[in-house]
């Protein structure tokens, strides 16, 4: 197998293509700013991923909206909306909710930033939909919360669901498995936590361009299985991919909404979401394989899969590589 040199044409594809914005695969919800100002009033800013107009902040006791002549209510700016509000009695004890999150926007992180200099941040999901104002939340808290913000990561992400379906059938056995998703887990967590803390910098069009791109490449080793490679060698494979898939949260820490005091603790909970969450995922589809593998069906799955995951990541490909060289693809 080629892991050499499927690795540097994944890293040349990155420095080569445009530097255009555009979302990674791993921003799938909803941000709430709320900025306290000296004034006792708030601005309240919403942006998501996709325009729904059910979505919208609540505050509890406070009033959103205009405030005499010189207020405007809330204003659409593409896919933010601002409200500027009052809460006569401070932001101390508010419930913050989120109304509309279901199927289209699964997640809100609300940011706060109060006078004082402090900010408090916090995940809303359609199961927990509020949070109460009570002041910087505590190390474990941020951990747990990200934590399942880091499950969500890898379960709602299909080109990273994809990516490991075919790790599966190209290992073959169990503990081949294991060494390369736990290689990829481990260069994944290294470049987002690289990326998040603004040591690396790397624009999201031409990270999720290489993604689409190590799909192609490893799909096309699982369609001519003719020699599976040693577990070493796999996993070398395993761990530069997941560097490039690591890169593709571009939003890093700010998008999950970590507190900068606890940033090590958001880091270290979400790095275990995504081990957990890859780790279930991985056995599941281990046991899937051998199922099929009794059954004498494996070979044809293989195959099917192979070319069908291919020809998906090669349309990938091309329309992510059209939007980091800045095209516009319909």
């Amino acid at each position: 197998m080629r892991a050499a040199g499927t690795v540097a044409a994944l890293v040349l594809a990155t420095l080569v293509l445009a530097p255009a914005r555009a979302r990674a695969h791993g921003q799938r919800g909803a941000t709430v700013d709320i900025i306290e100002q000296p004034s006792g009033d708030v601005l309240v800013t919403l942006t998501a991923v996709v325009v729904d107009a059910t979505l919208a902040p609540q505050l509890d006791g406070c009033a959103l909206g205009p405030l005499g002549a010189a207020a405007a209510a809330a204003e659409d700016v593409g896919l933010a909306r601002a409200w500027r509000g009052r809460c006569p009695h401070g932001l101390d004890g508010v419930t913050v909710s989120v109304v509309g999150l279901g199927a289209a926007i699964s997640e809100a992180v609300v940011r706060v930033q109060r006078t004082d200099g402090t900010t408090v941040n916090a995940v809303l999901t359609a199961g927990s939909r509020a949070v109460r104002l009570t002041g910087p939340p505590a190390r474990l808290a941020v951990a747990r919360a990200h934590v399942g913000l880091g499950l969500r990561h890898i379960l709602t992400g299909v080109d990273h669901l994809l990516f490991l379906v075919l790790l599966v059938l190209y290992a073959g056995e169990l503990r081949a498995v294991i060494m390369a998703e736990s290689a990829f887990a481990l260069s994944h967590g290294l470049t987002f936590a690289a990326t998040s803390l603004g040591w690396l910098q790397v624009a999201s069009a031409p990270a999720e361009a290489c993604i689409a791109l190590s799909l192609v490449l490893l799909a096309l080793d699982v369609g001519d299985p003719a020699r599976r490679p040693p577990r070493v060698e796999l996993a070398a494979l395993a761990f530069g991919f997941g560097a490039i898939h690591g890169l593709g949260f571009a939003g890093g820490l700010r998008e999950l909404g970590a507190p900068d005091a606890h940033a090590a603790w958001a880091l270290v909970g979400f790095g275990l979401g995504v081990e957990l969450g890859q780790l279930a995922f991985v056995l599941a589809v281990a046991a899937v394989v051998s199922l099929l593998r009794r059954i004498r069906l494996v070979g044809l799955a293989q195959h099917a899969v192979a070319y069908g995951a291919g020809a998906l990541a090669t349309a990938w490909f091309i329309q992510r590589a059209l939007v980091s060289l800045g095209l516009e693809v319909s």
